[in-house]
């Protein structure tokens, strides 16, 4: 029963972080695709400099094991949640980094394969409803945990509250769904990470050849 009970708490903590957090988590995935977005259109004019004879050999596809593509994504994630410390800058950096830098590599495929740009967004897709939700997530505890320690610092101000303890009472619910959209965000890399390794790049050229356009 007490196993019950507390799944059901941790079902309901999520939950109930996800919705007070909506309109961040939103705004950070608007932010992602908006860059994404801008970066092809960006990028894609520049690729007419690239010659009409050149090729691309191998397909989109990691280079990397599952447990590479872990650790440098969760290192990724780590480093940028205790970065944003410093006003939730570098989570928002991170989330235009991976938006600029994942679209750039578009135009390329589009410019040297054919139907290179539907392939690459296909490729995409598997393992990036997983990674890059967990890329927004891990940027939305950053900022969560910059509010906490924003918060508690002018809580332990004032003088209605004594001491530190009270201020950390008074604050620790923010900490507390940091931590919570962090976790959430290492078990989405996780999943991503053997999709993306093993998965994707055979996804996208099953695809692309059942609807005949590769």
């Amino acid at each position: 029963m007490k196993f019950i009970d507390i799944c059901m708490n941790v079902k309901d903590l999520v939950f109930e972080t996800l919705k007070e957090n909506k309109k961040l988590i939103i705004a950070l995935y608007a932010l992602f695709i908006i860059t994404f977005i801008a970066s092809w259109i960006i990028v894609a004019p520049k690729m007419a400099s690239i010659p009409v004879n050149a090729t691309i050999t191998n397909t989109p596809g990691a280079d990397s094991s599952a447990v590479e593509l872990f650790i440098h994504n969760e290192l990724s994630g780590i480093i940028t949640y205790f970065a944003s410390i410093f006003f939730g800058i570098p989570a928002i950096l991170m989330v235009i980094y991976n938006g600029f830098n994942i679209a750039a590599l578009g135009p390329l495929f589009a410019k040297v394969l054919p139907n290179g740009g539907i392939m690459y967004i296909i490729y995409l897709i598997p393992h990036g409803i997983f990674e890059f939700t967990g890329m927004v997530l891990d940027a939305t505890g950053g900022i969560l945990f910059f509010l906490f320690i924003w918060r508690f610092i002018r809580a332990l101000i004032k003088s209605d509250t004594n001491g530190a303890s009270d201020a950390f009472d008074k604050t620790k619910k923010t900490l507390i769904q940091s931590i919570t959209v962090f976790v959430i965000a290492f078990c989405l890399t996780l999943i991503a990470a053997p999709i993306e390794a093993y998965l994707s790049t055979n996804i996208a050229e099953f695809l692309m050849h059942l609807f005949g356009l590769w």
